[in-house]
């Protein structure tokens, strides 16, 4: 499998600060965005926390090929091994932050949005919380791997708001599920087969305000190359007001049976490098096709 990927952030034309972080890793085929919220400085960390937690988890898990005994939150059967390190990750962040909030009086209130997604030769996994999203593109058609964790979403599958609404509503941002605000949270988690020429954008809300689904469509499918592609998001975006920070990761594979090489070395612990006082699943399975 040949993976081909880049990832590029821009604060905006609103913002002072960027509460948003991401994380490219071609070695794992993993690939992470995060949305941070609480005000300068405590969506940053929440964000950054995050980020690294996760890519610091899966990557130890991985290469300790640990056991459902020593996956944070315990296992769950009906995901894979790896499905689990992403779950056992999430879960492992929200604490953190659920705790650093807690437990500091000028974090009060901090919180993120994140959606993770991994890529192997056998299997892609898609996990979210909040309404950060994940899209693939296969076959010229737009799925969404991710579900929004929002007031207006929830209310459009109860049949209580049409799409439309939701789109102009008010309350569109407000979420229902995030990394922080409550001590254990269940991601959405999506395990499909991958196919030979997919592509994925992963993103904050800072592209999809601006940016229908069509024209992210249209974007993915003419795209060259995925820092291309991470451009021209950029582009539309500021040409269009950019009043939020932007985030995108977008993911090309190809060659589908040329095998990833392994992975050697070990992480003794996941949290020794991380310094917390910085200043700076409902689940899914969908069949394999």
């Amino acid at each position: 499998m040949l993976i081909k990927s880049s990832g590029i952030t821009d604060v905006g034309l609103k913002r002072e600060g960027n509460e948003d972080s991401f994380s490219v890793d071609d070695s794992l085929g993993l690939y992470i965005v995060a949305d941070g919220m609480g005000g300068h400085l405590a969506g940053e960390i929440a964000s950054h926390i995050s980020v690294d937690i996760i890519n610091r988890s899966y990557r130890s898990w991985l290469e300790e090929d640990a056991s459902s005994d020593d996956i944070y939150g315990g296992a769950d059967d009906s995901l894979s091994r790896e499905g689990n390190y992403v779950l056992g990750g999430i879960r492992l962040a929200n604490r953190v932050v659920y705790e650093l909030a807690y437990e500091k009086k000028q974090y009060q209130g901090m919180g993120t949005t994140v959606v993770t997604l991994l890529v192997t030769p056998s299997m892609i996994i898609a996990a979210n919380v909040g309404d950060s999203r994940i899209y693939m593109l296969r076959d010229g058609e737009l799925e969404m791997l991710s579900t929004d964790h929002t007031i207006v979403a929830e209310q459009v599958a109860l049949g209580m708001m049409t799409e439309e609404e939701a789109a102009r509503s008010s309350m569109k941002h407000i979420l229902t599920r995030n990394l922080g605000s409550s001590e254990n949270v269940e991601p959405e988690i999506y395990e499909i087969g991958p196919s030979g020429n997919d592509r994925f954008v992963i993103c904050s809300d800072g592209l999809t305000d601006l940016v229908n689904d069509e024209e992210i469509r249209k974007m993915m499918e003419d795209a060259n190359d995925p820092e291309e592609l991470c451009r021209d998001f950029i582009r539309t975006v500021l040409d269009r007001g950019a009043h939020d920070n932007t985030t995108i990761v977008s993911v090309f594979i190809s060659d589908l049976m040329k095998s990833r090489p392994g992975l050697s070395g070990r992480i003794s612990c996941i949290l020794s490098d991380i310094t917390v006082g910085v200043h700076k699943v409902g689940k899914k399975l969908i069949p394999f096709k």
